[in-house]
């Protein structure tokens, strides 16, 4: 199918394939399925997923009296997200996705976490920060100047980084901890999009530097709405997956960075739950510089620095690194 013959927003995103994707949707819209779903994953073994449950255990658990009645919503189910095997039925991997995000709690339940200060000095200005949780992304903040992003209506005041977070996060974490996760969480979801695979529906994904070609070095600009020149946009043609971060954020994913920083005794990798390695990473990661090089085409000097040491890394305008210099 070319570009041209797509004729509805539903069709692309079906990649044309428009009956079953709609025939997805319509098999979600009734409760007795969506019990069945939960009903599966009660059962669901991850050490044997293709253990099954049989039709009349099955449902017995969805509580359907009518067998004939239960048998056809559940056949509504089998081939998009559930699977029968020799002894009953199992879910299929998009039907353990659906249940996640149930679990997960996206989009059903709405934690809420105000502006709590932390301990962790903002970047641009050195003054005081705070972490706060607005339609599940949780934002770190700067409560003295700016931040680094302009706040537009759906992002905070003094917005330095964001990333999503589901509501199951919350369980049994301290505010630290929540941002020590989400960074986490963000940079591990940057790293799988560094490598062409779409951290959400694993397809593929096109890496490319920006550059404000009339940036104000004071503050967020008023050009481009930011305080770094140079981004690097990670994104997905399938899902429209978007990843954005700074150049010298990138380069901290670099083996020739990783090496720099391991023979010197130091490990920049994330140890998941680990706030103090997680503030390490972020003070490492702010003290590189981004120089522009040149905007057409785009292409930016990195400056990594550790204990009078120096490593440069150049991006070109894919964002991939075609120089190491110094270390």
């Amino acid at each position: 199918m070319t570009e041209d013959s797509v004729s509805s927003p539903l069709e692309a995103a079906a990649g044309g394939d428009m009956e079953r994707a709609t025939g997805a949707f319509a098999a979600l819209r009734n409760e007795t399925r969506l019990a069945i779903l939960l009903a599966l994953w009660e059962a669901h073994d991850s050490m044997h997923p293709e253990e099954g449950i049989a039709f009349s255990e099955l449902r017995e658990r969805v509580g359907t009296r009518d067998s004939g009645q239960f048998n056809y919503h559940l056949e509504q189910l089998v081939g998009q997200f559930v699977r029968k095997v020799e002894d009953g039925y199992v879910l299929r991997r998009a039907g353990q996705k659906l249940v996640r995000t149930v679990i997960a709690g996206a989009g059903i339940e709405e934690p809420t976490l105000e502006r709590t200060p932390m301990d962790v000095p903002c970047p641009a200005c050195g003054g005081e920060t705070a972490v706060l949780y607005e339609d599940e992304w949780l934002y770190h903040v700067c409560t003295e100047c700016d931040g680094v992003f302009a706040g537009d209506g759906e992002q905070p005041d003094g917005y330095l980084t964001g990333a999503a977070l589901d509501p199951a996060g919350f369980v049994d974490r301290t505010p630290e901890e929540l941002w020590a996760a989400a960074l986490n969480r963000g940079h591990q979801d940057v790293k799988t999009m560094l490598e062409g695979v779409c951290d959400e529906c694993s397809g593929p994904v096109s890496t490319g530097l920006t550059v404000c070609e009339d940036h104000d070095e004071e503050g967020v600009c008023g050009n481009c709405g930011r305080a770094p020149a140079a981004l690097v946009i990670l994104s997905c043609s399938v899902c429209k997956n978007y990843h954005a971060i700074t150049p010298r954020t990138l380069v901290m994913h670099h083996p020739a960075v990783i090496s720099f920083f391991y023979e010197r005794g130091v490990e920049i990798e994330y140890s998941l739950g680990d706030v103090e390695r997680t503030r390490r990473w972020e003070r490492l990661r702010n003290r590189n510089e981004d120089t522009i090089v040149s905007t057409d085409p785009p292409r930016v000097e990195v400056t990594v620095r550790h204990e009078g040491d120096e490593l440069r890394l150049t991006l070109d305008e894919h964002a991939a690194v075609v120089t190491v210099e110094g270390g």
